[in-house]
């Protein structure tokens, strides 16, 4: 069979507006794998590994440039996407009926949540996270002009945030090797955010950002203020500044594209939930669309977690470039390389200004951690149905 060559597209068809940004939809998403779109006819493939028995494949969607239709190809050629092919031997189309069947457009847009195979992880929502380093492609984006209501910049279909850096040490780096320098404007891509599943009861599912997607402190003080009356110390997190920014910023960003998955949660936020049942800090219950884990959670081994506070890859987890960009901390040690600190939600029972953490190698910090330290990395969890 002679080669066929693909290209690799999100064929944009219409936009929408919602909430200030543009909302690109695709014809035919909701009932075929084959739609037509400028001229082309495109189709969702698998390229399968014949190492695999079940699927390994990588999923693109696809036009046959020189007008065929077959289901089969030996190989996608050299204008598809940025994969390596050599190692699979077919290339199956999927049907809008196969479970790996992901509609065009959803998922470079995080507009509904994607599932990985095993149901392990899941791709919703956008956010800021790699670094651009492509010089044509940054002198494209400083050329725009104009920003959605979020900040975030659409240029060919794609979102982007840019930030005047201010890394917490002047050696850190971005995952491609540039150095990061303090005040220079550098630009991101706004990619699907991947969660870890930790719970599934009855389809709603508990999950939790596998990468630190930004940095912020708790608090911006570690004084105590009273509000309607009551004392309220610093680390509260009903009146805390990152509750607040979750469920405002974040969310509002994060989510601009599709947000009619997530569900509004009872956060308990007891003291049985920190270190301490005796917590004289803890406080009440709360009602977010987004929300820190707290102390327990990352003890709980029916979520994937260590039942120690020790070090353990368990509890590990990755800055972004956006996040270091932002101030966030990150280990150099080569067997942590970027690994950051990241708050819980539950404050230490042995003071008002501190806030529990997690640290570079997964270990629940015995360090009282003041609440206004803005080099703590934020991951954010949030429960879909």
């Amino acid at each position: 069979m002679n080669k066929k060559k693909i290209l690799f597209s999100v064929a944009v068809t219409s936009a929408i507006a919602l909430a200030g940004v543009v909302l690109f939809a695709n014809r035919g998403l909701k009932s075929s794998s084959v739609f037509a779109a400028n001229g082309a006819t495109w189709h969702h493939y698998a390229a399968v590994a014949p190492t695999e028995t079940t699927h390994g494949s990588k999923e693109f969607w696809a036009s046959s440039i020189d007008g065929c239709a077959t289901h089969q190809f030996t190989d996608p050629g050299v204008a598809c996407v940025e994969h390596d092919f050599s190692t699979y031997d077919s290339f199956a189309t999927l049907t809008c009926d196969d479970d790996r069947y992901v509609p065009s457009g959803n998922e470079s847009l995080g507009i509904a949540p994607m599932f990985s195979t095993k149901n392990k992880t899941v791709t919703y929502g956008l956010y800021p996270q790699k670094n651009v380093n492509d010089s044509s492609l940054v002198s494209a984006l400083n050329a725009l002009k104009t920003s959605e209501s979020n900040g975030w910049y659409l240029y060919e279909n794609e979102y982007y945030a840019k930030v005047a850096a201010k890394p917490y040490d002047s050696s850190y780096k971005f995952d491609n090797g540039t150095t990061i320098v303090e005040g220079t404007t550098y630009w991101f891509k706004c990619e699907p955010i991947t969660w870890n599943v930790l719970s599934n009861t009855n389809g709603k599912r508990y999950i939790l950002s596998s990468v630190l997607l930004d940095a912020h402190y708790y608090y911006y003080e570690t004084f105590s203020r009273t509000i309607g009356g009551k004392k309220v110390y610093a680390n509260n997190y009903e009146y805390s500044d990152i509750r607040t920014w979750l469920n405002d910023g974040f969310y509002n960003s994060a989510f601009a594209l599709g947000n009619s998955h997530i569900q509004t949660t009872t956060v308990s936020n007891s003291a049985s939930t920190t270190n301490s049942t005796e917590n004289p800090y803890a406080c009440d219950s709360t009602q977010d669309n987004v929300f820190l884990p707290s102390y327990k959670n990352y003890i709980n081994d029916s979520y994937g977690f260590s039942t120690s506070t020790s070090p353990t890859n368990t509890r590990y987890c990755k800055t972004t470039d956006w996040a270091r960009a932002r101030g966030a901390w990150y280990s150099t040690s080569s067997s942590y390389l970027y690994n950051g600190y990241y708050w819980t939600r539950s404050p230490r029972s042995e003071d008002s200004y501190s806030a529990w953490c997690v640290n570079g190698d997964g270990y629940l910090d015995s360090n009282r951690r003041p609440v206004n330290h803005k080099f703590v990395s934020v991951r954010p969890a949030i429960k879909i149905a």
